[in-house]
């Protein structure tokens, strides 16, 4: 990925996950609770709607992406896992398309959180700290990426998720809503409920 530096912006370190440091954008020194879920503060079924927007955040950007999407997932009630769902794609070579499929989940709750008028700081480093496995896994193949200390800071992968969530948002909602009622969707479905191509996966 190759891109120009957004502008210096602030990363907060008061936060660890998996016992390591995580700089967050947001800032909420008082947050209380020993996970994720806790921290949210959110009722079930505002939790489990959570977990879809987040998957279908990653799920509509490989279609729009121009990738192949095999399926997404979420798990429903209290989380038995790091993990409250899955998104399966692959062909996303593309780097900008990579890195907004990576962020829009976390961008896509966030967004979420405040049109539906439940953000709080609290919620938006919980969401963040969510993120870790995706932020995890851009930034092993991108290590000119970083926070602050990198030739490109990671503000300017959330303004690309931003920009793409920006133009297909109603279909990430749309795809939210089936996800949510029925946990699991095939990459072709969601395609068809987003009005997307899904690109064929190619086994060569």
């Amino acid at each position: 990925m190759t891109t120009t530096p957004a502008p210096a912006t602030t990363w907060h370190h008061d936060t660890r996950v998996l016992d390591q440091p995580y700089p967050t954008r947001n800032h909420a020194p008082n947050a209380v609770g020993d996970d994720t879920d806790t921290r949210l503060n959110l009722d079930p079924t505002q939790l489990d709607y959570l977990r879809a927007i987040h998957e279908a955040g990653h799920a509509v950007t490989v279609l729009t992406g121009q990738a192949h999407l095999h399926s997404a997932k979420i798990v429903t009630g209290e989380a038995t896992t790091q993990e409250g769902g899955v998104t399966y794609a692959c062909h996303l070579a593309d780097g900008h398309a990579y890195a907004i499929f990576s962020a829009a989940g976390e961008r896509a709750v966030d967004r979420w959180l405040r049109e539906a008028g439940l953000w709080t700081p609290e919620r938006a480093v919980a969401v963040e700290e969510g993120a870790h496995g995706d932020r995890a896994s851009f930034l092993a193949i991108n290590p000119h990426v970083g926070f602050g200390d990198r030739a490109v800071d990671y503000l300017v992968v959330h303004d690309l998720a931003d920009q793409a969530l920006n133009t297909c948002w109603e279909a990430v909602l749309t795809v939210a809503r089936a996800l949510h009622r029925d946990q699991y969707l095939t990459g072709d479905a969601i395609a068809a409920l987003a009005g997307l191509p899904n690109t064929p996966h190619c086994t060569a």
